[in-house]
């Protein structure tokens, strides 16, 4: 146990720190990496009606209802659509409260 302990810290200490710039608050870091934003051009989203309806049998199968959403460009912003409704279980179904 004890030799196990000295290496995990001896590894630890061995590992690389990133290098100091000019100023003490600089650090040489890689820089963050490129993700692309993907927007679904083909998904259709539901409609306000769609939505409630959807939540609604939801409730009445008692399950909670938990939208799925995706992104789409609206006047040259990014915006939230929901594109499906997903019925699961209820979170303390193990509480026996329904």
């Amino acid at each position: 146990m004890k030799y196990l302990l000295i290496t995990l810290l001896v590894l630890a200490g061995c590992s690389s720190a990133p290098q100091k710039l000019e100023t003490p608050t600089q650090y040489a870091y890689t820089s963050p990496p490129v993700v692309p934003i993907r927007v679904e051009p083909q998904v259709q989203q539901m409609s306000r009606s769609e939505v409630i309806a959807a939540t609604i049998q939801c409730e009445q199968d008692g399950l909670r209802a938990v939208p799925v959403m995706s992104k789409r460009i609206v006047s040259g912003m990014m915006s939230d659509i929901v594109i499906d409704i997903q019925c699961l279980p209820k979170r303390n179904i193990f509480d026996g409260k329904f």
